[in-house]
């Protein structure tokens, strides 16, 4: 395992210690008694927050603390902590209502516990914190790679602060030996070499016979995608695209895939009919025109479906014709900019996915007009449609909407890491991460 995953493990095991020991001080202080508890009692505790602490781990979760990296702002940590203490209380305290007969008086306990858990918790990674830097817990490699394959990698290497580069060879002149020396020296398991190099399996497999160790060899494109969480689709071919994206369907995973959409989607669906009169009503009040949005989009193997959303924005004779209209702040209603800021313009999607014409998660579905733009500039593009796209995806994560070609092409590396590495888990992963959107 490497060192990012048991690092990850001590997180966790270190946060349900925590909530445990949270507990019991909440208990100690309200009762003022270290032995104040029946057996009953102190197992009814026991069960009832093993619940409440499931869901702390979740919100722990989409609040980014379980990313394995130091702390780089104090200020967007405690705003994610703040978030977490809120969220924990208004679970926690709903939980509690909506299972009356738990046989405990939880209100005062549950309050302290979050107390108490916030406090532990920030003292706890604090510390870890700085161990990472004193121990320098990095894992270290040596390069051996173009210029311009470094001009690349080494921003994300900075950005990441997981490694640390031994040395960096020119791909077109380097020693094996002297990498043998050095590795076994600085004791660096892990060498990224060019593609020209690493497609060349005769020299990696000779390669690897000079150690005595097993060595871990990554392409230039494999370990970019591992630190970015993005194809670099400037060094990728034909050949990657056969080898990663054009692989079997996975009949089961679709399936399951679908019975998921059908099953959330019906209930966002009710939502949405539940909310239906009053957003109509105020987006009418608000500005003229129709209460939906309506547009042509392209969606799995290249299909045209309509999308539905709320109205957001003015009327215009125009708004046909401008490529990215929706992203003048002008444009936008008083009620678009609420509704754009609550995602609530998004609800009429769920009778999309209802339909077939979309999935929870995928890569966003283009408007025909900027597809047939993007097909034309942007290499491998069509593989976006491969797949199912999206209510929300990985690509929307990790990057703002695109006003440009030059920002669509950024945002589609990330379609297509989501393309090639999709499953049940990291779709459930991306559903709970957007969570994340409603406090930005």
């Amino acid at each position: 395992m490497s060192k990012k995953g048991v690092l990850k493990i001590i997180y966790f095991l270190g946060d349900i210690f925590l909530m445990y020991l949270s507990l019991f001080l909440a208990l100690i202080l309200r009762h003022r008694n270290l032995y104040f508890w029946t057996e009953t009692q102190l197992n009814n505790f026991f069960f009832h927050f093993s619940f409440i602490f499931l869901f702390w781990v979740v919100i722990l979760y989409i609040f980014d603390f379980y990313e394995v990296s130091l702390i780089k702002k104090f200020s967007q940590f405690f705003y994610n902590l703040f978030i977490f203490i809120f969220l924990a209380s208004v679970l926690g305290t709903a939980y509690f209502y909506l299972v009356p007969k738990t046989l405990v008086s939880p209100k005062t306990i549950l309050f302290l516990s979050v107390f108490f858990f916030a406090i532990l918790f920030f003292l706890w990674r604090y510390l870890l914190n700085q161990i990472l830097k004193l121990k320098n817990f990095k894992e270290k490699i040596i390069l051996v790679l173009s210029s311009e394959e470094l001009n690349y990698l080494l921003p994300e290497i900075k950005n990441k602060r997981g490694y640390e580069i031994v040395k960096i060879f020119d791909n077109n002149s380097f020693d094996v030996s002297e990498i043998k020396k050095l590795a076994e020296k600085e004791k660096a398991k892990t060498i990224i070499f060019s593609n020209s190099f690493y497609k060349n399996k005769n020299f990696i497999n000779e390669f690897v016979l000079n150690f005595s160790f097993k060595l871990n060899l990554l392409s230039f494109v494999d370990f970019y995608e591992i630190l970015a969480q993005k194809i670099l689709i400037e060094f990728i071919d034909n050949d990657w695209v056969l080898d990663n994206i054009l692989k079997p369907d996975k009949k089961i995973e679709e399936f399951t895939k679908r019975c998921f959409d059908i099953l959330f989607s019906f209930i966002g669906f009710l939502i949405f009919l539940v909310l239906l009169p009053f957003v109509a009503l105020i987006i009418k009040i608000d500005s003229d025109g129709p209460v939906f949005f309506n547009q042509r989009r392209v969606g799995k193997n290249r299909k045209i479906f309509t999308l539905y959303k709320f109205r957001t924005m003015k009327t215009s004779k125009d708004e046909k014709e401008k490529l990215w209209r929706e992203k003048d702040e002008k444009e936008i209603t008083r009620v678009g900019k609420f509704l754009r800021r609550f995602h609530l313009d998004e609800l009429p999607q769920f009778l999309n996915i209802l339909k077939g014409d979309l999935s929870f998660v995928g890569p966003r579905p283009e408007w025909e007009k900027l597809d047939e733009i993007f097909i034309k500039e942007i290499p491998f593009y069509s593989l976006r449609y491969l797949v199912k796209p999206g209510f929300t995806g990985w690509a929307q994560l990790k990057f703002p909407p695109s006003t440009s070609v030059k920002e669509a092409k950024e945002k589609f590396k990330y379609d297509l890491y989501y393309i090639k590495n999709r499953n049940f888990f990291m779709d459930l992963g991306i559903i709970l991460k957007t969570i994340q959107l409603f406090f930005r």
